[in-house]
């Protein structure tokens, strides 16, 4: 079974191509991938059709740098991704290759592969 994106939104924007941080140099927020198992469509297409959310915070250093702590502590328990600099293009082809990765038997496979780099909307129910 092959996973698939079918959308993508960071905190705040439900499009994550069309969502500019003020300072891509400083930038810590959260994305929603919506993935699913890929399906054919009409005209030979692969579609996604249903979906489960997974979620993963997105950062730069500087963008860490901003967090308050809490007992010395910035971030605990979040998957996180920490890039030089905001770039969309540059995320988008790191969740296209980590996705297509995910690559299993079943959409469960699927799953547990995912969430070795994604929290997972279910996480608690496993």
């Amino acid at each position: 079974m092959k996973p698939g994106i079918q959308s993508v939104g960071i905190a705040g924007s439900p499009n994550f191509r069309k969502w500019e941080p003020d300072d891509p140099d400083v930038v810590v927020t959260s994305a929603f991938i919506n993935i699913g198992p890929r399906t054919r469509g009409k005209g030979a297409l692969d579609q996604v059709k249903k979906s489960d959310t997974f979620t993963i915070m997105v950062a730069t250093p500087a963008g860490l740098g901003t967090l308050e702590s809490k007992d010395g502590i910035l971030l605990s328990n979040r998957k996180l991704v920490v890039m030089r600099r905001y770039d969309v293009d540059d995320l988008w082809r790191w969740l296209e290759r980590i996705v297509a990765s995910c690559e299993a038997a079943t959409w469960e496979d699927c799953v547990d592969k995912l969430r070795a780099h994604f929290d997972w909307e279910f996480e608690t129910m496993k």
